[in-house]
């Protein structure tokens, strides 16, 4: 058996096994070893955290990685993420405010069963010549000058040793931190949530929840809400349901610890006695099946990042072996996508014999600039997530920037250009300060509106501005294209983010002070006591009326214009 590689892969899960596909995808005589330290095939349904994917993972598996097959025969289609804000005690989710799509988007993402999907990463990895060393714990690494050594493991402690020896090293043992831990690479962010999940074998269907008809009738494809990544919301804390092709469900908290304290949630009986008090209808259900529970894990303060990610030193981190940010929203995968993409870029540019130093740091720029921004999502955000009508606005928001901003570059095939990101950086740059902009005000809005509300639909579709975003996935564009659209989306955001101030600054003592004037969306707040130090009235201003103007649709996020539905 061969043991110097060009590329060693320490782990063989989702990032592991998605990279070395993808290496062996672009060029097929890189030589690759994966050293994973389980013993044969991943069990189904009771496995590991992560099953949801969004746009950008989802766009990555299925074409990149070649998985559409699968993903479309074997794993869940997914109706979109939908969330459900609080109403009352809970116990009815008809009664809830409901965010979601009436129907399957038609670019497809998809809830995948990791033990399942990971088989099938492995088995196609070793019908493109991957070697999968299964069995083989990694002991320790030792970074040369001209090749990389993993010592491995097997048959426990005080077993037989080997050696892996390769010119590239890429560490995907998610939080074992291999690679992080011996540089010093970790990096503590302001992000500090837990989290705790089971999967029930059966799997739970929350359309039989409710047989109110208007509630029933709201979306145009009848019983799609189970396929979902189903959002439950409450204030400082989030409970995510996502069915599994095996017939389980993966139920999980993720709970801020200033509202929800880590001893809440951290043992299955403390679990199921926060679900019964929090979101009953899970609760109860939960607990009238202990027996059908495959498994209970736990997680504190689950948010780290990283000082570096790729060297020139021919080293990667990979997965949770670099930083990671929520769960919410399911960005996890979408990190693998982009990690993946860098690397393998990196590994082929340094084995055709091309410099790699400076592209090195504009990726690791790059990558964890993304990271940073994304961070903004969740950070200290957790306090609005009970908040029906801020989260229906934020909840808009966050997709907008999602898709315009990011997806629109990777389904393109820019990401990963740094000559494209130079040219759009501007553009980049502006929104993501918008967007930090925005987020923040969110938690002003929350301080002057927390209003209940029930029995409401906000119907993404009615917002055409949202969803010409995501119907830009699907629609074929050059790099002139993405530029020219990625301009109009930031101008897009300014115009919602001056809509939303208004809509807001109707809960000021004295309604809004400020209709009749132009407003700086870089400088919205709810503080009138900032606004001339701000700028708000100053540089890039916008009226109410020219930004509803560019926003038609947005009326349809303000639950107090929205019918009773149910």
């Amino acid at each position: 058996m061969a043991d110097r590689y060009d590329v060693v892969i320490l782990g063989g899960g989702l990032a592991g096994l998605t990279l070395a596909l993808q290496l062996k995808r672009a060029n097929p005589d890189v030589s690759i070893v994966v050293a994973e330290k389980r013993k044969g095939p991943a069990p189904l349904a009771a496995f590991k955290v992560g099953e949801s994917t969004v746009e950008v993972s989802a766009y990555y598996f299925a074409e990149i990685c070649g998985l559409r097959d699968h993903l479309e025969n074997d794993e869940v289609v997914k109706a979109g993420l939908r969330f459900f804000m609080p109403a009352g005690d809970n116990r009815d989710i008809a009664r809830r405010v409901e965010w979601g799509s009436p129907a399957i988007p038609p670019f497809h993402s998809y809830q995948v069963d990791r033990g399942l999907f990971e088989n099938e990463l492995a088995d196609r990895c070793r019908a493109h010549g991957v070697e999968i060393q299964d069995g083989a714990f990694v002991d320790g690494v030792e970074l040369g000058d001209e090749e990389h050594t993993a010592t491995i493991v097997r048959g426990g402690p005080g077993g037989e040793r080997s050696e892996l020896r390769g010119r590239w090293i890429v560490d995907a043992c998610g939080r074992a931190f291999l690679l992080k831990r011996k540089l010093g690479l970790l990096k503590d962010v302001e992000h500090t949530i837990n989290s705790s999940w089971l999967r029930l074998k059966g799997g739970l269907v929350i359309d039989d929840w409710s047989d109110d008809q208007a509630w029933q009738e709201r979306l145009l494809q009848p019983r799609i809400r189970h396929q979902s990544t189903n959002h439950m919301l409450g204030q400082g804390y989030w409970v995510w349901l996502i069915p599994l092709s095996s017939g389980s469900i993966s139920i999980g908290i993720c709970a801020d610890p200033r509202y929800h304290p880590f001893d809440e949630i951290s043992t299955l009986d403390a679990a199921i006695d926060w679900l019964k008090e929090h979101e009953p209808q899970v609760g109860e259900a939960v607990d009238s099946r202990r027996s059908d529970i495959e498994d209970f894990l736990k997680i504190e303060d689950y948010a780290y990042g990283a000082k570096q990610v790729y060297s020139a030193d021919r080293w990667a981190l990979t997965g949770e072996a670099g930083p990671f940010a929520d769960p919410f929203y399911s960005p996890g995968s979408d990190y693998i996508a982009l990690g993946n993409g860098c690397i393998t870029d990196l590994i082929l540019r340094d084995l055709r014999g091309e410099p790699i130093d400076e592209r090195v740091k504009q990726f690791n720029d790059m990558f964890l600039e993304s990271f940073d921004w994304v961070l903004t999502f969740y950070t200290r955000q957790y306090e609005v997530w009970g908040n029906p009508q801020v989260m229906s606005a934020k909840l808009s928001w966050d997709f907008l920037v999602y898709w315009g901003l990011k997806a629109v570059r990777f389904v393109h095939g820019v990401w990963h250009d740094p000559d494209f990101m130079a040219e759009v950086r501007e553009d980049l740059l502006r929104g993501h300060k918008l967007n930090a902009r925005v987020q923040e005000f969110f938690r002003e809005w929350h301080a002057i509106d927390d209003r209940e509300a029930e029995n409401r639909h906000v119907n993404p579709v009615a917002f055409p501005g949202l969803v010409a975003r995501h119907l830009d996935l699907e629609t074929p564009m050059d790099r002139e294209a993405v530029k020219g659209r990625m301009k109009e989306n930031v101008e897009f955001m300014e115009a919602v983010a001056v809509a939303f101030f208004h809509k807001a600054a109707e809960r000021l003592p004295d309604g809004d002070p400020v209709a009749d004037k132009a407003i700086n969306p870089y400088a919205i707040s709810l503080d009138p006591g900032r606004w001339e130090a701000d700028g708000l009235f100053e540089g890039q201003t916008m009226t109410v009326d020219e930004a509803l103007s560019k926003t038609e649709g947005i009326e349809s996020l303000w639950l107090d214009r929205l019918p009773v539905t149910a």
